[in-house]
């Protein structure tokens, strides 16, 4: 099966925010959370109503804050990786096969084994194939057409 695509910023930038929604981002945010409610209620004079309107609107800020710290972080790194990669932002065509994913050969790619990833993860619009833990390729799903896609879900299921 072969396979042509370029990846938009765009396209790359959400790929990014679905690698961490699905790790362990939304853990931190959970502890971060945990640790600041914690914080504002054991330092809390619940008899002065000013002091806890004070350390509600205090946390709410601070949660606010890192949230939207890190979703800005997170694109503005994104956008960086994309610039600088000239492997994201061409045109790029793969041949899927039972020996692995060969990469354009004018890009000087070669045949990447299976054995090479070490697991996937797919939503509505993308396929995630991870090398390690923080090094993912991007297949769009809107380049494969059906027939594609469960072929290439047949190839990840057996040797993922």
């Amino acid at each position: 099966m072969n396979i042509t695509y370029k990846l938009t910023l765009n396209e790359y930038q959400e790929a990014v925010n679905f690698h961490y929604k699905s790790g362990k981002r939304p853990l931190f945010i959970a502890v971060f959370l945990g640790m600041a409610t914690f914080m504002m209620l054991a330092g809390t004079d619940f008899s002065n109503t000013q002091q806890v309107i004070n350390n509600i609107l205090i946390t709410f800020f601070a949660l606010a804050f890192y949230l939207l710290f890190t979703r800005m972080v997170t694109a503005y790194q994104a956008k960086k990786v994309y610039t600088k990669s000239p492997i994201l932002s061409n045109e790029v065509s793969l041949r899927i096969s039972g020996k692995g994913i060969r990469h354009d050969k004018k890009a000087g790619g070669n045949t990447m084994p299976w054995e090479t990833f070490s697991k996937y993860k797919e939503n509505d619009k993308y396929y995630l194939i991870y090398t390690n833990p923080h090094q993912f390729n991007v297949i769009p799903k809107r380049v494969m057409n059906e027939a594609q896609e469960e072929e290439l879900e047949g190839y990840l299921k057996k040797y993922l």
